[in-house]
Formats: structure tokens, sequence, C-alpha cells
């Protein structure tokens, strides 16, 4: 019924593809989501774009080695940008941020347009301790796209690096404004307000933190900066 209804005038991959991608809206979970996923590879084996949408589900249930398996034939079967950057954030939720660069690198150099992909880097470079790089990147996002908090975020995370934290917390006030349900924004507020002395704030923010994380459990993308 359900490849029925995906549409007519695809094969039967096809078919299977987009009814996995339908499937939250038809109630599905993430497991029979991907069988339709493993369905179409089965009927077409060399198209990528099935591959990247398991490697999402793979994310999803934060099986990061699977993901990167699947992002791996991706860009063996075609060698795109965003699923180097896709793979780049993989490795970067598994703590695996050097081996990110490389991705984010070939990212950008493919498509220097495509602001997200410097965001990928510069909390990469950040955690990794080069902070000036990780600057240069965000600095880039807050004159491109001010209209995102994940900008300001990104610049905050920096500037903390370089130890500036009275900027690094202006610019997680900005970020908090344009995206209050971002936790992650809020834990690196707070880890800043300590950092100087805020006490006051700082507890402010902890009592927070303490009911969003609950609150916001299910959403991935208000708890991990490499989620998107």
């Amino acid at each position: 019924m359900l490849l029925l209804a995906a549409g007519c005038g695809h094969d039967p991959a096809d078919r299977a593809h987009l009814a996995a991608l339908e499937g939250q809206e038809k109630g599905l979970s993430i497991e029979q989501q991907m069988a339709l996923v493993d369905q179409a590879i089965s009927l077409e084996p060399r198209r990528p774009a099935y591959y990247e949408t398991r490697a999402g589900y793979w994310i999803a249930l934060r099986r990061f080695d699977r993901a990167r398996s699947d992002l791996d034939r991706d860009i063996e079967l075609v060698d795109r940008p965003y699923a180097r950057f896709m793979r780049g954030l993989v490795a970067c939720q598994a703590g695996e941020f050097e081996r990110s660069l490389a991705d984010f690198d070939t990212a950008i150099a493919g498509q220097p347009s495509n602001t997200q992909f410097y965001r990928g880097r510069s909390l990469a470079r950040a955690a990794l301790g080069d902070a000036a790089g990780a600057l240069e990147d965000a600095e880039h996002l807050v004159t491109e796209v001010p209209q995102q908090a994940e900008s300001w975020y990104a610049r905050g995370v920096a500037r903390a690096r370089l130890g500036r934290h009275l900027g690094a917390i202006d610019d997680f006030d900005r970020a908090a404004a344009l995206r209050p349900e971002l936790v992650y924004v809020v834990e690196a507020r707070e880890k800043s307000l300590r950092r100087i002395g805020e006490t006051g704030r700082a507890l402010l923010d902890r009592e927070w933190l303490a009911g969003a994380r609950v609150e916001r459990a299910g959403c991935a993308p208000c708890l991990d900066p490499f989620r998107y």
C-alpha cells in the first residue's frame, strides 16, 4: 500500500525510497523506514541517494559506524560536497574531529557558497583547539548569515576558546534570542559565565538547563550542534 501511495512514474526502487521518506508522516518507525531503504538498495545498489537516506536513519540511532559506511558508499558512487559534509558531521558526532576536517575542506572547496559547511568546520576546529581557524570560519558565518543562531553560536565557541568570554557570552545571547530552543547554546553560555565569575547568571542557566534537557530530549538538533 505504501509503495503504491508513494506515487507513479518511479521504478520499484524509487517507490520504496519515497515510501521511506514519507514514513514518518505515516507513523512508520525508523526501523520500518530503513527496511524500505534496504529494499530500494537491494533493487538498485548504485543509487547514492539511498545510502545517504539510510545514513540519516543510522545517525538518528547513533550508529555512527554504520552511517559512515553508508556515506563511504555514497561518496564512492558520486562524490558530492553535501555527502562530504554529512560524513564530516558523523565524524564529529563520533568524537573524531580530526577525521572530519578533510571532508569539510573538500565540501567547502566544492561548494564555497554553502554556509553550513563552514559551521561544521568551525566547530570541529574549535574542538581540536584551532581557535583562530574556528574564528575565521565563524566570522564568515556571522557576515553571510547573521539571521541564523548557529552563526553566533559558532563565533561564541571560537571566542570562548580564545579566552574572550565576554564576547562569547554576547554571541551566545544573540544565538539564544534567535533560537531559544537550542539547549547547547545555553550550555556553552553557562560555562563562559562561570569562567568570568558571573555566578548568578550561570545559576539561572543551570536551572533552565535542568528542565530543558528533559523537555527537549526528543529534539536532537536542540541538543547537538552537529545535528541539523
